[in-house]
């Protein structure tokens, strides 16, 4: 097998193949991604020194590629982020919370998912014998990073997922915990050795990371331990540019043009779904066109987002003091991490304390709210959390592990219910994650397809 070797991009396509041997045991995967460009690196050759370069920026492309679609764009059609302006049968019905294994959605998903967690999973194994000295070597520690945050996004996106890992096979079938819990030792390593070797970038990132997946698993004392180490100011960023069509962040395609797809959910609205002129919008962390218009599919009312806190064209500005909330762009960079996260994971694993009420009141006054009544306490005040963290992390790839994990723990159930925005359409459906898809299935003999 073949290689080819991009230009100095983040970009490393057929690295997918040949680093995770197959994206999950997939028997076919050397055939689809083979490469016979002259110009190539066999894959016997992959295990040098002169490429470690080469094979961090793989793992950082696989990251960037599966990010902004199909991790948040598609991943958001099944929470109260978005509605959907797409015509194509099997994204609308993503959008209704209706999710089947044999949907091309459930393949996007599973797909670009799987190969950023097997190149970024199969670059840290490497890096322990190209490396001199892994145990105090920055690059160890980013390479271990992003193996950690494939298996949190996996485990935040997917019901359950397969793959080859600790010497079981493709065949073997993880729950969405075991996945996420898969996380913890990757970062946890890459954290002391981004410590040994002073590198406070990739120590926040692991930081940030295993704050998220222990939230996740209910480790509520980890949370508060890791998340008490990021420093406010913290980001750490997925990088697009318009270099190729690869490298382009798609929100700019979701909200612009005839074809735009993306549109705010009635729960992020100032006024009622389907009314015109809404521009009383002093959040400046939900900013959207205040006319509704029709898009793609001519059918849904898409009231376009303009870019939010996480991403990196966000300006803060709002419509109801008369500015210009900034826009989204082929080039808009996305926060992967943050010091904002790592607040909001401490304050809903700390409970209902003065100092969460604090933080709420900090957040919503940000958002030019009002604070809280005096004495707000308990489930009120947990409420409240939930909302600022909606508000603050908007599209910003949290909102289906953090309706997930409330749902799973007891906390509420805050899905989309009832009739959908677009009266077509019929009511919600029930879908709260991705399945494994028919591909994999068909190219995996040793998984047992579902049955009914």
């Amino acid at each position: 097998m073949t290689i080819e070797i991009s230009r100095r991009t983040r970009l490393a396509v057929a690295l997918a193949a040949l680093l995770g041997g197959a994206v999950a045991g997939c028997s076919t995967a050397d055939r689809l991604l083979q490469a016979t460009n002259p110009a190539a690196i066999p894959e016997s050759q992959l295990n040098n020194a002169t490429l470690v370069g080469v094979l961090l920026n793989s793992s950082i492309g696989e990251l960037q590629q599966a990010y902004a679609d199909p991790f948040i764009w598609r991943g958001s059609m099944l929470t109260d982020e978005q509605v959907t302006g797409i015509n194509w049968e099997q994204t609308a019905r993503l959008n209704q919370r209706i999710v089947h294994y044999d949907d091309g959605e459930a393949d996007f998903m599973y797909r670009n998912l799987q190969r950023f967690r097997a190149v970024a999973d199969s670059v840290a194994g490497r890096f322990r014998t190209l490396l001199t000295t892994p145990a105090s070597d920055p690059r160890m520690a980013e390479a271990l990073a992003y193996a950690g945050y494939g298996y949190i996004l996996l485990g935040e996106a997917m019901c359950q997922s397969n793959f080859s890992y600790g010497g079981q096979l493709g065949t073997t079938v993880y729950t969405s915990d075991q996945i996420t819990a898969l996380a913890i030792p990757k970062l946890q390593e890459a954290l002391q050795i981004a410590v040994a070797a002073r590198n406070d970038t990739i120590a926040n990132l692991a930081r940030v990371g295993l704050a998220r997946a222990s939230l996740q698993l209910g480790k509520m004392a980890d949370v508060k331990t890791y998340a008490a180490q990021v420093a406010a100011s913290f980001s750490y960023w997925v990088y697009y540019s318009q270099n190729s069509a690869r490298e382009e962040n798609v929100m700019y395609d979701r909200t612009h043009g005839a074809n735009k797809a993306l549109g705010v959910s009635p729960w992020f609205l100032y006024g009622p779904f389907g009314t015109k002129g809404q521009t009383n919008q002093t959040d400046p962390r939900i900013q959207y066109t205040p006319d509704w218009a029709y898009g793609h599919n001519a059918l849904t009312k898409l009231y376009t987002p303009w870019a939010p806190w996480s991403y990196s064209t966000y300006n803060g500005a709002t419509q109801a003091a008369g500015g210009k909330p900034g826009d989204f762009t082929y080039g808009t960079n996305i926060r992967l991490a943050s010091g904002l996260e790592a607040q909001h994971d401490y304050a809903e694993a700390d409970g209902p304390t003065a100092a969460t009420l604090s933080f709420v009141n900090a957040r919503r006054a940000y958002g030019n709210e009002a604070p809280l009544p005096a004495g707000t306490s308990g489930s009120d005040l947990m409420a409240a959390l939930r909302q600022e963290r909606g508000r603050d992390l908007y599209l910003g790839g949290y909102r289906l592990g953090d309706l997930r994990r409330w749902k799973a723990q007891g906390v509420g159930d805050f899905f989309p219910t009832g009739p959908h925005v677009n009266a077509t359409w019929g009511n919600y459906g029930t879908a709260t994650c991705f399945p494994i898809p028919l591909e994999e299935y068909n190219a995996n003999p040793g998984l047992a397809k579902p049955t009914g």
